[in-house]
């Protein structure tokens, strides 16, 4: 094939991918073209916005059970870093107790070491619950952010029909494909984040599941009272 062949073909491609990357760019709708619409027409265009405002209501509550759930694990690491210095203070008592050849005394420092490394391992089963649950908690918020990207797109789409059906030349040249092309885009992110969430609250609950087992052990460890 000769060179300017090449070169014309090369041409005419570039023409035609700027010309889909224009007509996908001008298909953004202006909310002030929307001020000449009839009152009665809106109808669908505020139905979807108030949706989209629901949704929006939605993605403020994750973030704040993202923030609950940092909390949340801050104060399980707390805790287990005082069940790792009780261990260690259990420890050494215990090591003092075989010291003294004091039978009473070594099988009451063993129980009470047995009780703060069951504690400890109760902390660390309920920092693995607070982790898994704040992992949950950040896909949970990312899904609500996917929800609302889904409705802002659903909102400019009504507009776009709107202003078509009462004839504005501005939207003459856009594409309802475009925007449908991009609420099924944030769809399948939802999907996907869904997908996530479930896995994620599943291993959420076999977390608290441990933890409960753990505080169970740790329950019954509880070193008994010496009679006296």
């Amino acid at each position: 094939m000769k060179r300017w062949m090449i070169l014309h073909i090369i041409a005419i491609a570039a023409v035609f991918s700027a010309c889909s990357h224009a007509n996908t760019q001008s298909a953004n709708i202006n909310e002030q073209w929307l001020a000449r619409v009839p009152q009665a027409d809106l109808a669908p265009v505020n139905q979807a916005r108030a949706v989209e405002r629901q949704a929006e209501d939605e993605a403020n509550r994750a973030k704040a059970g993202v923030t609950d759930a940092n909390n949340q694990l801050d104060i399980a690491k707390a805790d287990q870093d005082t069940a790792k210095s009780q261990v260690a203070a259990a420890e050494a008592q215990f090591e003092a107790a075989k010291d003294s050849g004091d039978q009473a005394r070594v099988q009451e420092d063993q129980a009470a070491l047995d009780h703060s490394k069951a504690a400890k391992e109760a902390a660390d089963a309920k920092v693995d619950y607070a982790e898994a649950n704040l992992k949950a908690a950040n896909t949970n918020y990312d899904l609500a952010k996917a929800r609302v990207q889904t409705q802002k797109s659903k909102v400019e789409y009504s507009e776009y029909q709107v202003l078509q059906q009462n004839g504005d030349t501005r939207v003459r040249d856009m594409q309802p494909e475009e925007f449908q092309s991009r609420i099924q885009s944030h769809q399948a992110e939802e999907s996907r984040l869904k997908a996530d969430l479930t896995r994620e609250q599943q291993a959420t609950t076999a977390a608290r599941q441990k933890w409960t087992e753990a505080r169970s052990n740790l329950q019954a460890s509880q070193p008994t009272p010496p009679t006296g």
